[in-house]
């Protein structure tokens, strides 16, 4: 599946790339991820953990303000699980890795002659590649494992909106922030701290056009 979604990214990659007004670049940048999840009895709250991303990135004109921007990148997502005292107290940072490919619609509103001002969202598609959750107790002792394969903890495969805006400058350079909304519970039916549980990602990045 990850090389199909591999494939499919170069396709529209090659195929957008081909046409008319069609800019290719290199982004990345910070992530701040969390976990939205359900309410449970052994989890008091979540917090957010960081991490990375590294895309790559078509903006194609299909109007004269409106531009397609594929993009396939490499996402550092997680979170941060605290348990609850009756639970024992216990932290669980989790770092997951996915593959995603985001399709986002831009609107662009020119400021000068090579600088605009730009904001968009699409649908993405995320494939989980390594997955793993530190537990720390309250002795000071952790154990690290495994949390996304096959029937572990978390699921391996997700999608949702990418909502994302920014200001290009010096015609090349882009300032990029990204917000991430997962919409599948990635949680398998034997999760420990919630039985529903959902990534949110919000991202700063800086884009290079090539």
């Amino acid at each position: 599946m990850k090389r199909k979604l591999l494939s499919l990214g170069a396709a529209i990659l090659f195929v957008t790339g081909s046409q008319a007004q069609t800019e290719f670049g290199l982004e990345g940048g910070v992530n701040f991820s969390t976990c939205d999840c359900a309410k449970s009895e052994k989890l008091d709250r979540t917090e957010s953990t960081v991490g990375f991303y590294a895309a790559a990135y078509l903006d194609t004109r299909i109007a004269p303000v409106v531009y397609f921007h594929p993009q396939v990148s490499l996402q550092r997502k997680g979170g941060k699980l605290i348990e609850s005292e009756s639970s024992g107290g216990g932290e669980i940072i989790q770092k997951t890795t996915w593959l995603d490919l985001s399709l986002n619609f831009l609107g662009k509103v020119p400021i000068g002659r090579v600088n605009n001002v730009f904001a968009g969202a699409g649908p993405y598609l995320g494939f989980g590649m390594d997955g793993t959750g530190t537990s720390t107790y309250s002795n000071g002792s952790n154990a690290p494992t495994v949390i996304l394969h096959n029937d572990n903890a978390l699921k391996s495969f997700d999608y949702g909106i990418n909502f994302l805006a920014g200001v290009k400058v010096w015609k090349r350079f882009s300032l990029k922030a990204h917000y991430r909304v997962g919409m599948v519970n990635i949680a398998e039916e034997k999760y420990k701290w919630s039985d529903n549980i959902k990534n949110r990602v919000f991202s700063l990045g800086i884009g290079v056009a090539l």
